[in-house]
């Protein structure tokens, strides 16, 4: 197994949201990368045998399966240029109008970004995405004795996830 030569830190992330959240104001808290499951077509097919009677398999791959959908966290705020606000418009316009929503879901699928940086701030990895809108929204529970900042999740779903760099 080789070394790591460049070391991904998991707490150096950028998330962009074409039209919805970029630029130095859009503050993450997390974001989970999407799993891939890769689709096989026809089952695993024996091509041949090798040299010690090792035999050769040939899968035949469709893509991917399906949708992907990864979760982002930022912290509740009431402030019109916050990330939380931002998230939560984009949100309330891809909802049907039967849930209070605007029902503009074809208009504002986006794409954007996932930017890993290492431990000196390189950019070493970068996801990209097409096609994507906001398909659940959850807020933390409200606790009189919780200690911490109120967090909102949503999670985004899109047609294509790529990892490019």
């Amino acid at each position: 197994m080789g070394e790591l030569v460049k070391p991904i830190a998991p707490s150096s992330f950028y998330l962009e949201l074409a039209g919805v959240c970029e630029g130095e104001k859009s503050v993450f808290k997390s974001v989970t990368i999407p799993d891939y499951a890769p689709k096989v077509q026809g089952g695993q097919q024996a091509v041949g045998t090798t040299k010690g009677g090792k035999t050769i398999w040939q899968v035949n791959s469709a893509g991917f399966e399906g949708l992907f959908t990864f979760d982002c966290i930022c912290i509740a705020s009431g402030d019109g240029d916050s990330t939380s606000k931002k998230l939560y418009e984009w949100f309330e316009k891809c909802l049907p109008a039967s849930n209070g929503g605007k029902s503009k879901w074809g208009d504002n699928k986006i794409e954007g970004s996932i930017t890993a940086y290492d431990t000196d701030g390189d950019e070493v990895a970068q996801w990209q995405f097409v096609e994507a809108w906001p398909s659940k929204y959850k807020c933390a529970d409200l606790d009189v004795t919780a200690d911490a900042y109120i967090e909102e999740t949503y999670t985004i779903t899109c047609e294509k996830f790529n990892r490019t760099k």
